[in-house]
């Protein structure tokens, strides 16, 4: 038959029974031996100290230094020797504290393991709660801000999942918010006649308002540039003259360019027709068929 370990601790009573008593120091000569000190003092306060015996002066000093370094000494040695019981009781408790600690830390080792293993599993379990409920929402988890606090056991079962609740809820606001605001760039894009993913892009770091302000502005530079480049060919188109197949300076009587004529058959929409209208009157080349 095998003797089996009980997985328990001895108790004991941490109130130790100790003997002690106040330290006496019996002093019975102090009496006698102040007024030896006073009379000194009393000499001293009339000794006056002169040129003519200041070599005896500071014999005296000497003296009675010396006598007070005496007196402190003897003091020193009588405090240490009483207060060596206290020592040795002082250190005494500390072996025994020392040693009650490296128990308590064998046992707090221990717990610290399960309560952390229990704290993983509340993580683990908090997650999936988390993956299933934005799966349902249709809402992306790593969007979640998950705070610490959640994997602590305190902390309320119904508390976490209203707090999961409202996250997911702003995800799915700002999610159609974001999606309202692309639909509007998109469809303004196509008003101006730009490209939409670069505005799309910029709706990350900037307000919607924001955005439709400078796709205005941006179309408007466009305008203004091909404004400028029409009139710049404008201007050189009146000076120059088609004789046959080629263009001639009026003032010089230079060839500039040659005429090319080419017959073009299109198929587009009504703005993308309207796109190449614009893009030949702005370079000046002559058309037909293009019209409403």
């Amino acid at each position: 038959m095998t003797n089996q370990v009980k997985n328990e601790l001895i108790e004991f009573n941490p109130d130790f029974p100790v003997n002690y008593a106040p330290a006496q120091i019996d002093f019975k000569s102090f009496e006698d031996f102040k007024v030896q000190v006073d009379q000194i003092h009393a000499q001293a306060q009339k000794y006056g100290v002169t040129p003519d015996n200041l070599k005896e002066a500071k014999a005296i000093r000497a003296k009675l230094n010396g006598a007070k370094k005496k007196i402190n000494q003897r003091k020193i040695e009588i405090v240490k020797h009483v207060d060596q019981p206290v020592k040795d009781f002082k250190d005494k408790i500390k072996l025994l504290l020392n040693e009650v600690d490296e128990s308590s830390e064998l046992i707090d080792s221990q717990i610290k393991e399960y309560e952390e293993a229990a704290r993983k599993k509340r993580r683990e379990d908090n997650l999936k709660h988390i993956s299933a409920m934005c799966e349902l929402s249709n809402v992306d988890p790593d969007k979640i801000e998950y705070q610490l606090s959640w994997d602590n056991k305190t902390y309320s079962k119904n508390k976490f999942e209203s707090e999961v609740d409202q996250q997911i809820a702003l995800i799915q606001e700002r999610q159609n918010q974001l999606a309202e605001a692309i639909t509007t760039v998109t469809q303004r894009a196509d008003k101006l006649g730009l490209p939409s993913k670069h505005w799309i892009h910029e709706l990350k770091t900037r307000s919607l308002p924001d955005v439709l302000s400078e796709m205005d502005e941006y179309k408007e530079g466009l305008e203004n540039i091909a404004n400028e480049q029409q009139k710049t060919k404008a201007r050189e188109a009146e000076n120059l003259k088609q004789v046959g197949d080629r263009y001639i300076d009026r003032d010089t009587g230079e060839v500039k360019e040659k005429v090319i004529t080419v017959k073009l058959e299109i198929q587009g929409t009504k703005w993308q027709v309207t796109q190449l209208q614009r893009f030949l009157k702005d370079n000046a080349i002559n058309y037909r068929g293009l019209e409403d």
